[in-house]
């Protein structure tokens, strides 16, 4: 398995796209993501809680038509700026 220099499997690019984030416990939030790599993606979350670390979330695409919701799990929450999720 090859890593990038900062230690990642996937090179990331930097994409500010809206997608709808559901929690495991059902709660929806709106929020941006701010880089995506083909193994997950970053999700700017500024205020309220996060979902926890290990935890099981579903993504879906604002900005295009018929989006499919992606299943993921949390690896990394940064408070006041967001969250790091894995595709599964």
């Amino acid at each position: 398995m090859v890593h990038s220099p900062d230690n990642r499997e996937h090179t990331r690019f930097a994409l500010r796209s809206q997608v709808k984030l559901t929690d495991a416990e059902g709660n929806v939030q709106e929020v941006y993501t701010r880089d995506l790599s083909h193994g997950g993606l970053f999700l700017i979350i500024k205020s309220g809680p996060l979902p926890e670390v290990d935890s099981t979330v579903e993504v879906q695409a604002m900005d295009i038509e018929d989006p499919i919701p992606q299943v993921a799990v949390v690896v990394r929450a940064e408070p006041g700026n967001g969250i790091a999720i894995r595709f599964v």
